[in-house]
């Protein structure tokens, strides 16, 4: 009987634990199926990762500056007397398309604020001097073909390492690699200081006896003016950009439309200034029959331009978009900056003259020719600066790409001889 009856109690209690533990498996299942939606909804709900597409509209609005600033040397505009008003509208983007090399260089003390030295870095190198190389005997070809320049080994080797002609606008690589091998030492300087004070005294004291040292006079007699600063550094204003990038990388102003709109008006005024004072000594200059002139400020390294180009930087460099498509595009372009910057000799020579493959060949008319007086050019500039800059743009690719192919070839070759060598020594 107590047999029986113990016998029925396990029993029981083997059936309870049955259900106990079907119904904590359930459970279970139901909490991990909770846990797992909840973490789908999470991973879903995360925000996509902003991309920084600042920078590269930056250096794509320069190297679009870049073909506009050279709309201006070829369509005559230098040698037009500016004698009226309406020229305050020309001289202001000319003045604006200026600041296209400034906006190079505050770029790459931003991109290159935390490079240091080593031997990897110095290969960096290889790319920028490879691709001139390649684009200088473009040009070479073009200026043989276009132009029936003559050239031999001693004026392509002078073009080469000392005026840097034979790819006409190469004189920024004559900048770019002294800067280049001056960064990981530049950036010690301004990462060695210990606070974002040190870097803003350091970035103004550069700028002052560089940018504003050649440029900034008191009084307003041509003849008597007094520069207010020590000149004698003032050939080294590219650090005074270089520098202004780095610092805007450490130290960047809070995002708000507040301040957005106080940088844009510091450029407005700047380029008033700027375009004023040019307008006023052009008319003033009867002896240069009214050209162009700006007694102290046609050059990269002068103050109203840092200030136009600075402002510029910081009202885009923040920029961001999560458009993957957007991305791609931005980084495609900006990619070949440089290389679209030297090619444009090409089509800047193509465009604006008139030229034609041979005696019997269809005569191909310039822009300049068709339209004859510079006030017209002027009007019509959208017709010729895109062109060029379109065109530049696919050559740059194209010379990019073929780059890229040439490097992964070398570089699967390298791998192979180490490779063999490395099975030969076991």
């Amino acid at each position: 009987m107590d047999s029986k009856k113990n016998t029925e109690t396990s029993e029981k209690e083997k059936a309870e634990a049955k259900v106990s533990k079907a119904a904590a498996e359930k459970s279970s299942k139901g909490k991990t199926k909770k846990t797992e939606q909840a973490a789908g909804a999470a991973v879903a709900a995360a925000p996509i990762k902003p991309y920084f597409a600042g920078i590269d509209i930056v250096k794509i609005l320069a190297v679009f500056l870049v073909v506009s600033v050279h709309f201006f040397l070829y369509n005559g505009f230098y040698y037009e007397p500016l004698t009226n008003s309406s020229a305050l509208g020309p001289i202001a983007f000319r003045w604006l398309a200026y600041i296209c090399v400034p906006l190079f260089m505050i770029t790459t003390g931003y991109l290159m604020k935390n490079k240091t030295f080593s031997g990897k870095y110095y290969l960096g190198l290889i790319k920028i001097i490879v691709i001139y190389i390649f684009i200088s005997i473009l040009c070479i070809k073009f200026k043989e073909h276009h132009f029936h320049e003559e050239f031999d080994a001693w004026k392509i080797l002078k073009g080469y390492i000392d005026t840097y002609t034979n790819a006409q606008y190469g004189w920024y690589i004559n900048y770019y690699i002294s800067i280049f091998l001056c960064i990981p030492f530049l950036n010690l300087a301004i990462n060695g200081c210990k606070n974002n004070l040190q870097k803003f005294v350091l970035v103004a004291t550069i700028t002052l006896l560089t940018i504003f040292a050649r440029s900034f006079y008191l009084g307003f007699d041509r003849d008597d003016q007094i520069r207010a600063l020590p000149d004698q550094l003032n050939g080294a204003w590219y650090f005074a950009y270089y520098f202004t990038g780095a610092f805007i990388r450490d130290c960047p102003p809070k995002r708000c439309v507040r301040n957005k709109l106080i940088i844009f008006a510091v450029l407005c005024l700047s380029t008033w200034f700027i375009t004023y004072s040019t307008y006023k000594q052009s008319l003033a200059d009867e002896i240069g029959d009214h050209h162009f002139l700006s007694w102290h400020f046609n050059d990269y390294g002068t103050y109203p331009v840092y200030i136009m180009a600075t402002c510029v930087f910081l009202l885009l460099f923040d920029i961001t978009t999560t458009n993957k498509g957007v991305k791609f595009v931005l980084r495609q372009i900006s990619g070949v900056t440089l290389s679209l910057y030297m090619i444009s000799y090409i089509f800047d020579n193509m465009f604006y003259g008139g030229w034609q493959m041979n005696e019997t060949s269809v005569r191909h008319q310039g822009f300049c020719e068709k339209y004859l007086t510079v006030g017209e050019r002027l009007e019509h500039w959208y017709e010729i600066i895109p062109k060029v800059f379109f065109c530049s743009l696919i050559c740059a690719i194209i010379i990019h790409k073929l780059y890229d192919g040439a490097a992964y070839l070398v570089k699967q070759g390298i791998e192979a001889i180490k490779a063999e060598k490395a099975a030969r020594e076991e």
